[in-house]
């Protein structure tokens, strides 16, 4: 596993970056959280997806966890990612498969995507500020770059993140531990 840390405080980070982050909220009460800082040119972003994604988005249809997208384009892509919070605020379902065709073409054909179709310039510079602001927020709770993850427990006032992706064993223990073990 990569780089492993205790976040205090975690309830007043979740309270500033609720206004930028791209959140999934569970059908219902969530016990738990998932925060997944993310880069569009990431390729440990890109496994993460493509391993992950769909498990942590059946955690949250069963109303167990919410999930929240934090901006950390530490490869200099904020246009293109100003571009996927469009498509998320559209359509969350769009925005899921464009994430995962993103990453499935870097994994697999070795192509960086430069545009998001669809969404125009205006549009994506409207989102510029919540990308910037989804940076700065990330950096003080000491986010050293991408993939993280951060999963916790409203609960609690601490949670656990993870610097770095070494499969999908590690994530969904770290799941089970944080969250659904006392």
């Amino acid at each position: 596993m990569g780089d492993r840390w205790v976040v205090n405080n975690v309830k007043d980070f979740l309270s500033r970056v609720d206004k930028y982050a791209l959140k999934v909220r569970a059908n219902g009460q969530a016990k738990g959280f998932i925060v997944i800082f993310y880069d569009l040119y990431c390729p440990g972003c890109a496994l993460l997806d493509i391993d992950l994604m769909d498990y942590f988005m059946q955690l949250n249809q069963k109303g167990l966890v919410d999930v929240l997208f934090v901006d950390y384009p530490v490869h200099r892509v904020e246009k293109l990612h100003a571009k996927a919070r469009v498509l998320f605020k559209r359509d969350l379902n769009e925005f899921l498969k464009t994430l995962n065709k993103v990453y499935s073409d870097m994994v697999e054909r070795g192509v960086l995507t430069k545009d998001i179709p669809g969404v125009s310039d205006d549009e994506a510079n409207g989102e510029l500020q919540a990308v910037d602001e989804c940076k700065r927020l990330a950096k003080t709770i000491k986010v050293p770059g991408t993939p993280t993850i951060m999963v916790g427990r409203y609960d609690r006032d601490t949670g656990v993140a993870i610097f770095g992706y070494d499969g999908p064993d590690s994530v969904m223990n770290l799941i089970r531990e944080v969250i659904f073990e006392f």
